[in-house]
């Protein structure tokens, strides 16, 4: 019927890859992490990566890893019970990966300084009297935090001075990801 959730075949998704982050558990051999994927109606999901799960990124075999962060999904199949990946074929964004292979991208916390939305400019205060300045453009995703469920994907100009971020950069200049949580009021 129209509305059930595909049978063993499982069921599929497309859209970006929002984030990767490896498996915290390094006794579980078996996971490889998990990753949240915005499809095209905003909507965001996260899923379970296994060793198991068959990997492409431009029909070549890859390992689970950071650098598909803003990864375009062609097709992902998960068991919509477990929500765990057993396909995930991906197309490269077209951003700079990192220059190393397998290094993650640097987070960089601490609170917004200074956002302009116009010029791209965004600088966290790590520190006082310390702020990192880096750049936000159209390829980086903004993911704000909610009470109520996961990480919603915004515009840049939502955030505000006094938010607290998580900035994640490959280069240290060029923001390729900004963790929003709203300041206390």
């Amino acid at each position: 019927r129209a509305g059930d959730a595909p049978a063993a075949s499982g069921a599929s998704v497309s859209g970006t890859v929002l984030t990767a982050e490896a498996a915290s558990d390094p006794f579980d051999e078996g996971a490889a992490g998990s990753l949240v994927i915005v499809d095209k109606a905003g909507k965001t999901a996260e899923y379970s990566v296994l060793g198991t799960t068959r990997m492409t990124r431009d029909g070549k075999k890859i390992k689970f890893d950071a650098s598909l962060i803003g990864d375009l999904v062609v097709r992902a199949k998960f068991d919509p019970k477990t929500k765990t990946l057993t396909v995930l074929e991906l197309n490269s964004s077209g951003t700079v990966k990192p220059a190393k292979k397998d290094s993650p991208p640097a987070a960089v916390k601490g609170e917004v300084a200074f956002a302009d939305a116009i010029k791209g400019t965004l600088s966290v205060r790590t520190a006082p009297g310390r702020t990192r300045p880096f750049a936000v453009g159209e390829t980086t995703t903004v993911l704000r935090a909610a009470d109520d469920g996961p990480a919603r994907a915004v515009g840049f100009e939502t955030v505000s001075v006094g938010d607290t971020v998580e900035v994640l950069s490959r280069d240290g200049k060029t923001a390729d990801q900004i963790r929003v949580r709203a300041a206390a009021r």
